[in-house]
C-alpha cells in the first residue's frame, strides 16, 4: 500500500461518523434520525450542553405530529419531559426515576411516571397528583433489561381507551452519543491487580 493511500484510508476512517445503532442516522454532532417501519421519522436534537434534547415525530407527509421536550442530567438520562401534539399543545409530562442501589442496577432507570396536563387527577387518600400511565423496569442479575412493564393508573380503563392507542415509554432509545459519556469517576482505577 502506498503511503497516499495509507493516508487517504486514515482520513475517511477519521470522518466517519460513530457507529450508529441500526436504524439510526447521523445528521451532525448533535441531531439523530431515525427511519421507522410505518414511514414515519423520529428526529431527536441534542443541545451542546446536553442538558436538553427534543424528540420530533413526523407523519409518512413530513407533517410535525408530536415534539418531546426532555430536561437531562450531567449523564445524559432524562429527568422529566413535556410531550406536545404537532400544534404545540401540551399533553402530557413525565417524571423518570433511577435506582440507588448499590450492584449492576445502581443508576439504571427504573420508574417512569406519565402525567396528564389537560386533567389534573389526585389521589383521594394522598390528594397528590397521580400518574395515568406507569412503566416500571426490572434487570437481571447481570444488569441486563426485562422489557418494561406498563400500567394505566386509571381504574377501569386499558391503554388504548385513555390513549387511543396503546402508550409508548419516553424513555430515550440508544442513539450513538456514547462515545461522549464521561465514566463517573475519571480517576477510578480497577479493582484488584495491577493499579
Amino acid at each position: 500500500m502506498t503511503r497516499l493511500t495509507l493516508l487517504f484510508s486514515f482520513l475517511l476512517a477519521a470522518m466517519a461518523p460513530a457507529q450508529m445503532m441500526p436504524g439510526i442516522e447521523a445528521e451532525g454532532p448533535f441531531v439523530r434520525v431515525k427511519r421507522n417501519e410505518d414511514g414515519t421519522r423520529t428526529v431527536f436534537e441534542r443541545e451542546e450542553d446536553k442538558k436538553t434534547m427534543v424528540k420530533k415525530t413526523f407523519d409518512q407527509k413530513g407533517n410535525l405530529t408530536m415534539r418531546t421536550v426532555y430536561r437531562m442530567d450531567r449523564n445524559g438520562n432524562p429527568l422529566l419531559c413535556n410531550i406536545y401534539d404537532g400544534l404545540g399543545n401540551r399533553l402530557y409530562k413525565t417524571k423518570f426515576g433511577y435506582s440507588k442501589r448499590p450492584g449492576p442496577t445502581y443508576g439504571k432507570l427504573v420508574l417512569e411516571l406519565l402525567y396528564d396536563t389537560r386533567v389534573k387527577r389526585t389521589d383521594p387518600r394522598t390528594k397528590e397528583e397521580m400518574p395515568v400511565h406507569k412503566f416500571i423496569y426490572s434487570y437481571n442479575a447481570d444488569g441486563s433489561a426485562n422489557l418494561p412493564v406498563g400500567i394505566t393508573m386509571i381504574k377501569g380503563k386499558t391503554a388504548e381507551e385513555v390513549f387511543g392507542r396503546s402508550v409508548e415509554s419516553q424513555a430515550v432509545p440508544e442513539l450513538g452519543w456514547d462515545d461522549e459519556k464521561t465514566p463517573a469517576n475519571p480517576a477510578a482505577r480497577p479493582v484488584g491487580g495491577d493499579r
